[in-house]
């Protein structure tokens, strides 16, 4: 029988365990339909049979259109509702666990809120209709967190998610070169780390597959031309 191990914290406390479930080897679906079948079982018990809590999770789409339900799936960076089963499967088994990049909440929920706080701070907003379709296309941005987790320099305290550029490349875009927008974005970044990566980590674990990498460039060239 396969089995789920989650990496569990509860709400307010600052210590994880993990904790395993058995399911039916007939079970197909994505993670997230894997997770709401376990809550939705009259009495939640965990593989030796020990009464559990039930999990704590987020998701709204189901359909990998939002990206609330991003966490580490073996590892991965991903959304869960992307992750089908029994695909997801490593030997029998499949490894839950929060994002890293955030603070936990409760289990598998994060707060992502730093990332709405920071693109505040740097004044990012969408000023009006994309002028390009190209332009449309980095609009499309999540917000899940995923590149921020694969970012090795974000984790560090180093740089800015790279989520955060796909904004920054689309104000660029719509704002004049000395519109108070663009000079506070440029007050905000950091020229010495506007692409400081060359692995595109960011962009192998985007759910839109957004060229990040690209963005981030642009913006460098947009703000700090040489």
């Amino acid at each position: 029988m396969p089995t789920i191990t989650i990496l569990r914290r509860d709400k307010g406390k600052k210590e994880s365990y993990e904790q395993t479930f058995s399911f039916e080897d007939k079970f197909r679906g994505s993670v997230v339909d894997l997770l709401h079948a376990l809550n939705a079982r009259e009495t939640l018990e965990d593989a030796s049979g020990a009464p559990a809590k039930r999990i704590c999770f987020e998701c709204s789409c189901e359909t990998g259109s939002c990206g609330a339900c991003a966490m580490l799936v073996n590892g991965t960076p991903m959304l869960a509702c992307d992750a089908h089963l029994p695909d997801a499967l490593r030997d029998g088994m499949l490894h839950l666990a929060p994002l890293t990049a955030f603070p936990c909440v409760c289990d598998l929920q994060v707060d992502r809120n730093v990332l709405r706080e920071r693109a505040r701070d740097a004044g990012l907003w969408l000023a009006g209709t994309p002028h390009s379709a190209e332009d449309a296309f980095f609009s499309e941005c999540l917000h899940c967190g995923l590149c921020a987790e694969a970012c090795e320099k974000y984790r560090s305290g180093r740089f800015d998610a790279p989520c955060a550029y796909t904004d920054a490349d689309l104000l660029c875009g719509l704002e004049d070169a000395d519109s108070a927008r663009r000079k506070a974005l440029k007050k905000s970044l950091k020229k010495a780390l506007l692409c400081p990566c060359k692995t595109g980590e960011c962009e192998d674990v985007c759910p839109r597959r957004l060229p990040l990498r690209q963005a981030i460039k642009r913006v460098g060239g947009s703000l700090f031309p040489f």
